[in-house]
């Protein structure tokens, strides 16, 4: 990777880009800005992401709950090395591994006080459309674990924004249909939450978030869990606030930022000022 051939990081594309919305591409971004390594983005529909992962013979990391393969982003391409990376995990471990000096510091830092990284989510045996990916056998253990239970939490609740997923307009009647297939319901519509349904759904999700949201309040000095130092912790639970950004009313959103003191609010005003790359 130099300057001139920097890595390209395949992101979901949208009538928000240049910024990324779902939570995993979100991640790889927050750290490679982290990092501070060159990069280009290739913006990819929906439609087309199993085409474009064949395409650089990039297999699926994920299956469906019918078993079949599920094709997402991110992808991370170093054109220096050949070398794909499928997987926002596997993205920063690699980041990590190419470019341990670069940036803001280690993604993983040896000296860590491991602060969140027990986190028990209260939805880790909810069953998902899409099962969560729990890379058992991952280099940084512990960052793998909080990874997937920060996922289990936010995707039990993740219906309250689905419906405001900013799909491309030529193409969202098709992702919307192919969503619903996934999600096992018979129209699109049937995902919309409303009136007093979302109120306690809202209310639920606070309440999920308790636990977490403790974490990021062990050291006073904050945002991040171990104070004013990020890791790839932060990052983790950085990318869900930023789906949550771009999909939520600005009433819901300005809201949210005020839940449990705050802590995510400043967490995530933290990330997108220092490391969320837009490009």
């Amino acid at each position: 990777m130099t300057d001139t051939h920097p890595l390209v990081l395949y992101d979901i594309s949208s009538p928000l880009q240049p910024r990324s919305y779902a939570p995993n591409p979100s991640k790889a971004r927050l750290a490679l800005s982290f990092k501070r390594v060159p990069f280009t983005t290739h913006w990819v529909d929906i439609l087309d992401i199993e085409t474009v992962r064949k395409g650089l013979g990039c297999a699926a990391v994920r299956k469906l709950d019918d078993g079949s393969d599920f094709y997402t982003l991110p992808m991370l391409q170093d054109p220096s090395s050949g070398t794909v990376v499928g997987d926002s995990f596997d993205i920063a471990t690699y980041l990590e591994d190419t470019f341990p000096d670069s940036g803001a510091g280690r993604l993983f830092p040896q000296d860590s006080t491991g602060t969140g990284l027990d986190y028990t989510s209260p939805h880790i045996d909810a069953s998902f459309p899409a099962p969560l990916t729990t890379h058992k056998d991952a280099k940084h253990a512990a960052y793998a674990r909080f990874n997937t239970h920060v996922d289990a939490t936010f995707s039990a609740y993740v219906v309250l924004v689905a419906h405001s997923m900013p799909f491309n307009p030529s193409t969202a009647e098709a992702t919307r249909a192919l969503f619903a297939k996934r999600a096992h319901l018979s129209s699109w519509d049937d995902i919309l939450i409303q009136g007093e349904a979302r109120t306690q759904l809202t209310a639920a999700f606070k309440a999920g978030l308790t636990s977490l949201a403790q974490l990021f309040a062990v050291h006073n000095t904050g945002p991040y869990l171990e104070g004013n130092q990020a890791n790839y912790a932060d990052l983790i639970v950085g990318g869900w606030l930023n789906l949550l950004s771009a999909t939520m009313s600005q009433d819901e959103w300005k809201d949210f930022k005020t839940w449990h003191g705050g802590v995510f609010g400043r967490l995530h005003d933290a990330l997108q000022e220092s490391y969320f790359v837009c490009k």
